[in-house]
């Protein structure tokens, strides 16, 4: 009886393991089935949000495709603009720069606006402005009276009014209207301010003498050499060394308006 007693407690313990074992795996079960679940889910919301992402992407390099094909043509257009205004410009500034050069004056600033069309009722016209500054070619002799300067100050002003005649009725320029003229013209030098002048330009000359050229020489030598340096100075020679010392040459800003008919 005792033996008995004894398997049916194991048995009673067996059944217990069992029941716990199965618990155990039908609680992992469900926890590894809901697992499942949320994964199935996460991924299926993860796919959406790609599908999404890659549909956006598609839509976005259309968008920019598009534009950029747009900008492509836009660029096209402006170049194929201002390479027509551009040639007509230059044209323009050919002209500009060889009356100034008929008229022994050099242009030192030249500037033109992009063309503007203008419509007139049933016409249309393209209007393009251009500011130029014209200034005397520097002399090639230094002044040695008042009366030099003088004559230099009231040649090179009829030089920049026979620029403003030539471009006001010559044939380049049948369209051109002179919007504005400001001449500034310096007054003539005084003997002193010549005086001085000379001096500064012997100060640079004298610059450009080397130690081997002014070695063991005294005062009135080197001042004897300056001369002979100066004498032998080419115009150009000139020209660069009263730039160098400041001369002011006279000068004119004009503004030109020049109209083309573009059509009805």
């Amino acid at each position: 009886m005792k033996s008995n007693r004894i398997l049916q407690l194991v048995l009673v313990a067996l059944i217990v393991v069992f029941l716990g074992a199965a618990g155990l795996l039908y609680a992992a079960d469900s926890k590894e089935g809901t697992r499942q679940e949320e994964l199935t889910g996460a991924i299926a919301k993860n796919q959406a949000i790609l599908n999404n992402g890659l549909a956006e992407k598609a839509a976005k390099e259309k968008e920019a495709t598009d534009l950029a094909s747009q900008l492509a043509g836009a660029r096209a257009l402006l170049a194929q603009t201002d390479f027509l205004a551009s040639v007509e410009s230059i044209e323009y500034d050919r002209i500009l720069f060889a009356i100034a050069d008929t008229a022994k004056l050099q242009v030192t600033s030249l500037v033109a606006t992009a063309p503007l069309d203008i419509k007139e009722k049933d016409t249309t016209y393209q209007l393009t402005t251009f500011t130029v500054t014209v200034a005397g070619k520097t002399p090639t002799i230094i002044f040695k009276t008042a009366s030099d300067s003088t004559t230099y100050i009231t040649g090179t002003v009829n030089n920049i009014l026979a620029f403003v005649n030539e471009v006001a009725t010559g044939n380049d320029f049948n369209t051109a209207v002179l919007q504005s003229v400001n001449i500034s013209a310096p007054e003539p030098m005084t003997d002193a301010e010549i005086v001085a002048l000379i001096e500064g330009i012997n100060s640079l000359v004298r610059a450009q003498l080397t130690e081997a050229e002014i070695q063991g020489k005294t005062e009135e030598q080197i001042v004897a050499l300056v001369s002979q340096k100066l004498a032998a100075k080419t115009p150009e020679g000139i020209k660069a060394l009263l730039e160098q010392a400041g001369i002011v040459k006279p000068s004119a800003v004009i503004t030109i308006k020049i109209w083309t008919y573009k059509g009805a």
